[in-house]
């Protein structure tokens, strides 16, 4: 080793041992990605964008989204007692208990619901008269 003024410094290897990792063949390295792939996100949006009011009074701007379905029958409003909106300029939606809107828009939402379950799925023969 040679010596320096703040002690020892190791001398530089002028060999090294390979090992292997994982199903690598003698002397290879193997890495594997991740091979998951995003997921794609579709909300169904119920209304445009408009004014919902809390019980307190407070005024948000969003849409009202449906609950997946499955297929042949109505996306649900209300899941739980909760309904679904995606306030304006944000990236994912909020759930909000529907006791905690305004009486107004309970109606509107209960109203839109009952509206949907008489109409029918889509693309069903109840759906498609007027």
């Amino acid at each position: 080793m040679a010596e320096e003024k703040d002690g020892p410094v190791p001398e530089t290897p002028t060999s090294f041992e390979t090992r292997n990792t994982g199903d690598a063949e003698e002397g290879e390295v193997s890495i594997e990605k991740d091979k998951a792939k995003p997921k794609k996100v579709t909300y169904t949006a119920v209304t445009d964008s408009r004014e919902w009011k809390d019980a307190k009074g407070k005024v948000i701007r969003a849409r009202l989204l449906a609950f997946e379905a499955a297929e042949g029958e109505v996306a649900g409003l209300v899941r739980d007692g909760q309904v679904r909106l995606l306030v304006d300029g944000a990236k994912r939606f909020s759930l909000l208990p529907l006791d905690k809107l305004s009486p107004e828009d309970r109606a509107f939402i209960t109203g839109l619901a009952a509206a949907r379950q008489k109409a029918g799925p889509p693309g069903t023969a109840e759906a498609r008269k007027p």
